[in-house]
């Protein structure tokens, strides 16, 4: 069963401020990531950090008040006991004079923060990376070997099951921005359920963003390509990541060899602050005296100068 827990009324407001956007460069040209400042990515990651509390413990954590959201529901999913809060916020538009509310940057925006690995069950989640038919994503069609992770499918599956409800009643009520984040396995829920979204509200809700932290690879070259070009066309797709993260840099060679693909834009940030390298030109300045090894796990939970993981780890 879905726990599903509401919170109270009343939303702060999320400022997605214009200047210090987020710049990438691809091979068509310059690409401005929407209005996403480092400020509101850590907030994002303070969202995804905040996941791994119930609802009735965070207001404790020192993220509840700066992430400037307000949850309003939770669900786990029996089966994977995956997670994931939907938190509502307020995000600044570009207002056009007429005093209407959109206008005057009062436009609400809904977050999804899909849950980390918290229990034995999700990290056996993450050992089920056999590449299999991506059957289970709610699409109408699909390429000819189109392949995904295992685990992460079936998690994502269970997943939307549950926030399919609570998600409808707040994106198809009124125009609004909607992200899906998370961190490390919720990265890859995060990025999974956000395909189930599009597929299940077609033109009946706004299209989402993806924005992940420490998330691994989860599809094959040809589900890669659909998800970006089709399946989630158009939608900003960012994964956060760090060379200090072990549980990046000790995979790579392993989903190389598997024949693994991101899916989005990956962008390095600073683990330690809410920094983006390559953002104005920034480039990292302090180098592990480990070298290139990245070893240490609490790295992997430590992104914008957020600890995002399980608090056993804290």
């Amino acid at each position: 069963m879905a726990r599903t827990t509401s919170a109270a009324a009343g939303t702060p407001s999320f400022i997605l401020a214009t200047f210090c956007s987020v710049h990438l460069l691809l091979a068509g040209g310059a690409y401005a990531f929407g209005a996403y400042t480092e400020a509101t990515l850590r907030r994002l990651a303070q969202a995804s950090s905040l996941s791994y509390l119930d609802v009735e413990r965070m207001s404790s954590s020192p993220y509840y008040e700066s992430c400037e959201m307000e949850p309003v529901a939770q669900v786990v999913d029996a089966e994977s006991e995956s997670g994931a809060t939907v938190f509502r916020t307020k995000s600044k538009g570009g207002g056009n004079g007429n005093g209407d509310e959109e206008a005057e940057g009062t436009r609400e925006a809904v977050v999804v923060a899909c849950r980390g690995s918290a229990n034995p069950k999700n990290f056996g989640t993450n050992l089920k990376f056999n590449l299999v038919p991506a059957t289970r994503l709610s699409q109408n069609y699909l390429p000819e070997n189109a392949l995904v992770h295992e685990g992460f499918q079936t998690a994502s599956v269970g997943l939307w099951r549950e926030l399919s409800s609570p998600l409808e009643e707040l994106v198809t009520a009124s125009n609004c921005d909607v992200v899906f984040t998370g961190h490390s396995l919720g990265a890859a829920t995060a990025l999974l359920c956000a395909t189930h979204y599009n597929a299940s509200y077609e033109n009946r809700a706004p299209s989402p963003s993806v924005v992940t932290f420490g998330g691994p690879r989860l599809c094959n070259s040809v589900l890669a390509r659909h998800l970006r070009n089709e399946a989630l066309g158009g939608c900003d797709i960012l994964h956060l990541v760090h060379s200090k993260d072990p549980v990046l840099a000790n995979n790579r060679k392993l989903w190389d060899e598997l024949g693994f693909e991101d899916v989005g834009i990956e962008l390095e940030c600073d683990p330690n602050q809410p920094v983006v390298f390559g953002a104005g030109g920034e480039e990292p300045q302090k180098k592990s005296p480990f070298g290139n090894f990245a070893w240490n796990i609490v790295d992997h939970c430590k992104y914008m100068g957020v600890f995002v993981g399980p608090r056993a780890f804290f």
